[in-house]
Order: structure tokens, then C-alpha cells, then sequence
């Protein structure tokens, strides 16, 4: 870098500790004024501790060998981040689940307008400026049509989008994206990127973390490779992707087809008695959110085996529709959900109940958990398909879900709560939530998002196996490439209608 560039954030030889474990080692990083930064690595490598040590949410060790330094002024380096934190902006999977739990019944505009204090709520009245900086956004970012829309209502895209808008109401010094363009489609990512370039050239620093190198920008920019903590690579990002995807050939490897299961998977051997009932039957069935029609006379049936693929922009009603079929919404007068094949044999009629043979992943369900759960505290909750954990485990129920933890490989994870894990590690435990009450229905709402290479390969196979000993999966994706081989319908969301199926 230029002898001449203008440090933002320097850190020299700091470490950083969570839940009594390291998750930085010995790192030395600087971000200079205007400067583009690539942050590779796999998930609990430590990308999202950076952004966080960065913008100054947790502090390094105080051990005595390393230190942090921010520069609100060119030739001033101090410890504290107060006077610069407030334009640092932050986009990140910790942050939007935030957001939908303590902000859910916000409209946009105002989350974004709140945006320009660093607060949750707006403290004061605004100013014209703000107000006419949060309308230039709505319009930058195409979010207009959703300015009334409450966070919760809103579609992880679309979240995503707030976000991005929030942060740059402060007209940041610098934008810290983790893990900014999963889950996007693909009209959104061109979107993002637009806003995210236009801040660049005004002198915007932008440091990006991914664990798939494919899409980020590359033009004038550096990168680093972080491992287990580590900074093991670093360089102009061309050449960092390079080497990257050298050693991460796998990152663009096709999928086989079937997908071989991972060692040691515990098999549900699930037993539908009533085969022959459909699981899920929706008729004429619209959901209204907050005045806002979000699905609009969705008819469908989901038969045992009939794996199922839901594609879709942002905000075409995905979440919504998997939402509804759980039982987590219900279906305006007119429309209907039943659920025979879940209630079979036993004829059950409580929902709860039903509810233990669906098994979710979702977004909105991790924004619900509070971070201090242990990842065995979370897998256990899905016996009761509870939002926490509040009766005491069996031995057989605490056999069966370290099981669970060792297949999808985050044993380690246990006894780690919630708040110091990386976006993938979270995704996996709640994927293991989702198996351990051997479920007859497994709704997937963009699984596979913000997971590593090794770690997409090893759900998949997951998944893969599931689909092919009983458990019918119904999945929202963006990527096609997450559609795992024993799909083979999909059905296309647009604008809350479901348009005819078609074969995968």
C-alpha cells in the first residue's frame, strides 16, 4: 500500500478471546482511508470477529503483546472507538437477527432513518437532512415499496437491503459487509453492489468477508485468508483468490448425484403409518401481514417423497409460504392448511404437537433464539420444537443429539453459546435442531446460506440421505446448486402466487 495512505483502523499483533476460546491469534491488519479488503476463510475461522475487534463492538485481549488503534483524524491513533464507531457501518447475519428480534415491529424508513444516530430507536426529531437522506436511500436501494413495511415482515433479502441503507445514513467512513451477498438474489446483488460501489468512490473503506470467493470484487482491492483464527495469506486480491480457490478446488466442484451420506449419520427411520395421506393441503390459502397481502390463494399439496424445491425473488413470499405450512402463520378467511399426514395415525389435533414431526431451519427462527443458549441448549429444543429449552433432558434425548452434532461435524460446539459463533457454525446446529425428533417434514428455508464449502458438501449429504430414508424435504433456495438430487418438482413464488409446477 502507498506510503502515503491514511490509517482508519490498525490492529498490531491482537488476539481476541469468546466464551474462553481464542477466535483471533496474534493478528496484525491495518485499514487504511478508502481501502477495499477481501476477508476469506472458512465458517469459525474468525471473519466476523475481525469486522466486530474493527468497528470496535469487543475489545482484544488485554494481554499485554498487541494493541488497536482508531484514527478519527489522519495523524491521531487512540484505543477507544468512540468518535469514529458511529461511521463505521456493520451488515451482518448477528445484526439483522438483532434487528428482527428487538425492532421486528419498526417500518424500514424508520429503522433506517434511526440509522443516522447508531440507535435502535431515533432519539429526537429529525432533521429535514435525515429525512431527505433516508428518501434518497429508499430510492438508491429500490426499497420505496417497503418503507411502510415492519421488519418482520420483511423477507432476509430485503433485510439485508435495510441494513445496508441504515449503515449508510451515517455516510460511513467505512462499511463492513460479512457474509453481504448470500442468500441475495440475484437482482438485489446487483443492487447492493451499486450502493456499496457509489460509497466506495466517495472514499468509503469496504471490507467484505465470504467463504465463496465467487462474484466479490476484485478491482483494486487486498485480501486476507484467515484459518482457525489465524492470518495465513494476504496480498493484492486477485492473487489471494487464486491461491484460495487453488486450495479450495472443491468450491467449484460439481455435486455427485446421489450424494453420499456423512460418516456415522444417525438415520431418522422415520415410519409414516399413513403413507398414503398427503402431509400438507393448502387450499385458496393468503396470508396478510400488517395490511399487506404476502400470499395470494396458494393451493398445494406436499405427498410423503415428494421432495420439493421453492424458488423465488426476495419478498415473493418463500419464508412466508414454509411459515405457513409450520403452522407459524395461518391462512386468511377463505383459504385452509391441513396437515393429515402429519396427524396420522393418532388423529392429532394440537398443533404443538403436530408441530415436533415438521423439523425447520430458517433465518427467523435463529433471530428468535437469545445468544446465550449453548449449541447443545439449541439442538435439544427441537425435540420440542420450543423456542429455547425448558424441561430437562433425557440421556436418550442428550445421546441423540450429540449424535447429531458429531454427523454435521460441530460437536465442538456444544458447550459454546450462541452469541460467539460464526453465521455458518449457527446454521449447522440449527440444521441438527431440525433432525433430532426424527421429522416427517424437513422445511428448509435457504439451509445452506453462509456455510463453507466443506461444510455446504457435508449438509447436502445430509439432507440427501434424509430425503431418500423417509423425511420429505420441502426447501426455499436462491442457488439451484443447493437443490439436492431427490428434488424433482419446483415451484416458483412470484409476488406471494405460485405459478405451476415444473421438473427440477
Amino acid at each position: 500500500m502507498p506510503a502515503s495512505a491514511a490509517p482508519l483502523v490498525v490492529c498490531d499483533h491482537v488476539s481476541v478471546t469468546l466464551s474462553g476460546r481464542p477466535a483471533l491469534i496474534d493478528c496484525t491488519f491495518r485499514l487504511d482511508r478508502g481501502q477495499t479488503y477481501l476477508v476469506l476463510g472458512p465458517n469459525g475461522s474468525g471473519k466476523s470477529t475481525l469486522l466486530r475487534l474493527l468497528r470496535g463492538d469487543i475489545w482484544p485481549d488485554a494481554d499485554g503483546m498487541g494493541q488497536r488503534l482508531f484514527f478519527p483524524t489522519e495523524n491521531t491513533g487512540r484505543p477507544s472507538p468512540l468518535g469514529v464507531r458511529h461511521r463505521l457501518g456493520l451488515v451482518s447475519p448477528e445484526r439483522a437477527r438483532a434487528l428482527k428480534r428487538l425492532g421486528g415491529h419498526l417500518e424500514a424508513a424508520a429503522c433506517i432513518l434511526a440509522g443516522a444516530r447508531d440507535s435502535l430507536y431515533l432519539q429526537g426529531r429529525a432533521s429535514a437532512a435525515e429525512n431527505r437522506r433516508v428518501v434518497d436511500l429508499l430510492t438508491r436501494l429500490e426499497l420505496t415499496h417497503l418503507a411502510e413495511t415492519p421488519v418482520a415482515a420483511l423477507s432476509n433479502g430485503q433485510l439485508r437491503a435495510v441494513l445496508l441503507a441504515r449503515a449508510l445514513m451515517r455516510e460511513p467512513l467505512a462499511l463492513f459487509l460479512d457474509e453481504f451477498l448470500d442468500g441475495l438474489d440475484a437482482e438485489a446483488s446487483a443492487i447492493a453492489g451499486r450502493a456499496t460501489r457509489a460509497a466506495a468512490a466517495t472514499g468509503t473503506a469496504l471490507v467484505i468477508t465470504s467463504h465463496r470467493p465467487q462474484g466479490l470484487p476484485v478491482d483494486a482491492a487486498r485480501a486476507i485468508v484467515l484459518t482457525a483464527g489465524r492470518l495465513v495469506d494476504s496480498g493484492p486480491a486477485k492473487a489471494v483468490l487464486t491461491r484460495y480457490l487453488a486450495a479450495h478446488d472443491s468450491a467449484v466442484a460439481p455435486l455427485p448425484a446421489p450424494i453420499s451420506p456423512p460418516a456415522q449419520m444417525p438415520l431418522p427411520e422415520v415410519a409414516c403409518p399413513s403413507a398414503n395421506l398427503p402431509l400438507v393441503v393448502l387450499e385458496n390459502a393468503s396470508v396478510i401481514l400488517d395490511e399487506r397481502v404476502v400470499l395470494d390463494g396458494v393451493s398445494l399439496t406436499v405427498r410423503p417423497g415428494e421432495h420439493l424445491a421453492l424458488v423465488g425473488a426476495n419478498g415473493s413470499g418463500k419464508t412466508t409460504l414454509l411459515r405457513l405450512i409450520a403452522g407459524l402463520y395461518h391462512p386468511a378467511m377463505g383459504g385452509s392448511v391441513e396437515r393429515p399426514g402429519l396427524a396420522a395415525p393418532e388423529g392429532l389435533t394440537d398443533l404443538r404437537e403436530i408441530r415436533k414431526r415438521i423439523g425447520m431451519v430458517s433465518f427467523e427462527l435463529e433471530a428468535e433464539y437469545e445468544k446465550e443458549l449453548t449449541g447443545l441448549e439449541l439442538v435439544l429444543s427441537g425435540f420440542a420444537a420450543s423456542i429455547g429449552l425448558y424441561d430437562t433432558p433425557t440421556e436418550a434425548a442428550l445421546a441423540t443429539a450429540r449424535r447429531w452434532l458429531d454427523s454435521l461435524g460441530v460437536a465442538d460446539l456444544a458447550d459454546r453459546r450462541l452469541g460467539a459463533l460464526s453465521a455458518g457454525q449457527t446454521r449447522r446446529l440449527f440444521l441438527a435442531r431440525a433432525m433430532v425428533a426424527k421429522p416427517r417434514l424437513l422445511l428448509l428455508d435457504e439451509p445452506f446460506a453462509g456455510l463453507d464449502t466443506d461444510s455446504r458438501r457435508e449438509a447436502l449429504a445430509t439432507v440427501s440421505t434424509l430425503a431418500r430414508t423417509g423425511v420429505t424435504v420441502l426447501a426455499a433456495v436462491h442457488d439451484t446448486g443447493d437443490i439436492i438430487p431427490e428434488i424433482r418438482i419446483i415451484r416458483r413464488l412470484d409476488h406471494g402466487r405460485l405459478l405451476p409446477a415444473k421438473p427440477a
